[in-house]
């Protein structure tokens, strides 16, 4: 099924706008530099067609509105979750224009922070920096990235995430479906597992997508 093209710029272009970014003066704090080089962590991405589709709350998510491909929901950073308690994460206005690449959403952002981020060492700042580092590196396979629905073997997606990314292996992926209106199990979310800033093996998988499953490029 061919549908129209979903914007991929902000996931392509971001990783030269990190660079950019980390070329500034924000620098980590020791403690916080400490905490990114070891430790298990997770980077939520999220099939955005799928999801907009599936879920029809999210209709006026500006990620539906502007027909984004992906974007991501947060990192787990293993220190525990909501500890938050209400807290808004502060974001400079330029680290704020590269996160909007990935994370256009003001409600996932700081529900990102406050479900995850606020229980690390870091700030809210290094935080979505962590973010941006990780997915900025991140290679990801071209059918993320038509517009079109493909019906995909899980053991060909993996393959290529793999193949696309050195040091990953199939133990580094958990994939999340759900199940469509014709009993097709739709990928909704991609969990990608690092220890520091290398791949690992993912914890509490869930890897509910079968054998094989639609990438969704719309309606």
């Amino acid at each position: 099924m061919t549908s129209k093209q979903y914007n991929y710029s902000g996931w392509t272009a971001f990783s030269i706008a990190t660079l950019l970014l980390l070329q500034g003066t924000m620098a980590m704090s020791a403690q916080a530099a400490n905490a990114s080089k070891s430790g298990h962590r997770v980077l939520m991405i999220e099939m955005t067609p799928a999801l907009c589709n599936l879920q029809p709350t999210r209709s006026r998510m500006r990620q539906c509105l502007e027909g984004y491909s992906l974007t991501v929901s947060g990192l787990d950073m293993g220190y525990g979750e909501r500890c938050g308690r209400g807290s808004e994460p502060r974001i400079t206005p330029l680290q704020l224009k590269v996160v909007n690449r990935i994370m256009p959403d003001t409600t996932v952002r700081t529900q990102a922070w406050q479900r995850y981020g606020a229980c690390s060492p870091l700030s809210s700042s290094n935080y979505f920096r962590q973010i941006t580092n990780y997915a900025g590196a991140l290679k990801l396979p071209n059918e993320l990235n038509t517009g079109n629905s493909y019906t995909v073997l899980k053991s060909r997606f993996i393959g290529q995430m793999t193949s696309l990314n050195s040091g990953m292996t199939p133990a580094s992926v958990d994939l999340i479906c759900q199940s469509g209106t014709q009993r097709q199990m739709i990928l909704t979310d991609v969990h990608v597992c690092y220890e520091g800033s290398e791949f690992g093996n993912c914890h509490n998988v869930v890897d509910n997508c079968g054998s094989k499953f639609v990438i969704s490029g719309g309606k």
